[in-house]
């Protein structure tokens, strides 16, 4: 995805190309609390200090300009590579991987009992809770709606994030959100740790 950064001469692309929830918490940053940043450095390591305790494997590159023209660029690597290092094959529907189903808002509607172990609550605890209830609010994307809309767009999302359960432990989980996955309006999330990097 490339962002513009409203305030200065900057592009920002980001890899993979088809993380969308990455993409998304990129570009809020860039066009929020970064746009007012003129240097460019400054705006990657940002983006580096404030995506990192999810994307612990995120990378900056620069690509210049040419003679002055058109805008320089940074390349935003979520696991340092173009490539992505994620993968659902094997692990996503299995049936001891905890699974949440949403409705088109995000309201969570269903848990199983790895949801349970993984949020640190009760299915009854979970259900009514909207998407993103138990991850850290600075690392929650602002404009949910975007990802629903993405996901609309794509019918998947497949990113990374960090659950925070109510004892105050964290673990980092790698998601995938299927469209309709359960039914018509009835989105399915599978999560799984992972370690760190």
């Amino acid at each position: 995805m490339e962002v513009r950064a409203p305030l200065h001469d900057l592009t920002v692309v980001t890899f993979p190309a088809g993380d969308a929830v990455f993409a998304e918490r990129v570009a809020e940053l860039v066009e929020g609390p970064l746009a007012a940043i003129s240097d460019h450095h400054e705006v990657a390591s940002a983006l580096v200090g404030r995506l990192g305790r999810v994307h612990p494997g995120i990378a900056t590159s620069f690509r210049q300009s040419m003679a002055g023209f058109g805008d320089q660029v940074v390349y935003v690597f979520r696991d340092g590579t173009p490539l992505s290092t994620l993968s659902d094959e094997g692990w996503a529907g299995r049936d001891d991987v905890a699974r949440v189903v949403s409705d088109p808002s995000g309201r969570y509607l269903d848990a199983n009992r790895a949801a349970e172990e993984l949020f640190g609550v009760s299915r009854d605890e979970i259900v009514n809770n909207r998407a993103g209830s138990f991850t850290r609010p600075d690392d929650r994307i602002e404009d949910a709606e975007a990802l629903w809309r993405a996901l609309a767009k794509h019918g998947r999302l497949h990113s990374l994030a960090v659950v925070t359960c109510p004892d105050g432990s964290e673990e980092s989980v790698e998601f995938v959100t299927v469209l309709d996955g359960d039914g018509p309006g009835r989105n399915v999330t599978y999560l799984r740790g992972v370690d760190r990097q």
